[in-house]
């Protein structure tokens, strides 16, 4: 998800193809804090999958905005040291990955 320039539509399609009751369930990276300026504009931090994080409330709002309900974006606590290995600089302290749930309620 991090990668699409157009988060809601990419959640909104989603939702479009599940059958009613279906479920969502991905691991992306979630933004913790802002980052610094220079992050969002670095190349390497682009191409990790880092720079185009939304917080844990966006993604949240984004779900809901599409139509699931049931939503949890739930923060992996051992992701630290995998995060620490994607990017030259250290992001950690910005973005963890997370488990993101969802479910597109029956009719």
């Amino acid at each position: 998800m991090n990668l699409s320039p157009d988060k809601p539509q990419v959640f909104a399609e989603a939702f479009r193809v599940l059958r009613p009751g279906g479920r969502l369930a991905i691991s992306d990276v979630v933004r913790t804090t802002s980052f610094p300026p220079d992050v969002r504009t670095d190349p390497s931090s682009v191409s990790a999958c880092v720079a185009g994080a939304s917080t844990i409330a966006e993604v949240e709002s984004m779900l809901a905005d599409a139509g699931f309900r049931d939503v949890s974006v739930t923060p992996e606590n051992d992701s630290e040291e995998f995060i620490r290995e994607w990017d030259e600089g250290d992001l950690s302290e910005y973005v963890v990955a997370a488990t993101v749930e969802a479910e597109k309620p029956p009719r």
